[in-house]
């Protein structure tokens, strides 16, 4: 069954530490004025053969970076909005730290530290509404509970 996009559900919540995830109710939908959420993932990969293959190369993963990319409308009074705006005038990794959650269409649950990066708040042309952009770097692989079977 096909599932639409916006059942896709995303969520960011300050950053403490690392090894404290936020409690549920620090958790603030990025969904207000939110048109696009696309996953922009990026695979560092090399092309390699080796003698104990038939002479052909292989393409070999060496990393992955996972990452969100989002865009809308700014509303400046929408929590989830503010904490991104908040973050684009800091200046080093540590204080762009957040934590992003998303719960998959099939119920699974992703969380992880991720930066808040290239954020922009406002500005476009001047008949449109202000534009929300930027995008959300996972820092390391994220942890993926998968969703409780029904039973």
């Amino acid at each position: 069954m096909r599932k639409k996009n916006a059942k896709r559900l995303h969520y960011i919540a300050p950053y403490t530490s690392d090894e404290t995830q936020p409690a549920e109710e620090s958790w603030l939908p990025l969904a207000h004025f939110i048109q696009t959420i696309e996953d922009d993932t990026k695979e560092d990969t090399d092309d390699q053969g080796f003698y104990d293959g038939d002479g052909n190369t292989e393409t070999v993963l060496n990393g992955r970076s996972e990452v969100w990319n989002f865009s809308g409308f700014y509303d400046p009074e929408d929590p989830a909005q503010e904490l991104l705006a908040g973050l684009r005038r800091k200046t080093n990794d540590d204080e762009r730290k957040i934590w992003h959650k998303i719960v998959e269409t099939n119920g699974d649950t992703v969380i992880g530290v991720a930066k808040a990066m290239e954020i922009k708040a406002g500005g476009g042309d001047a008949t449109d509404y202000e534009d929300f952009e930027g995008h959300l770097d996972f820092v390391q692989a994220p942890k993926v509970t998968p969703a409780v079977p029904k039973s």
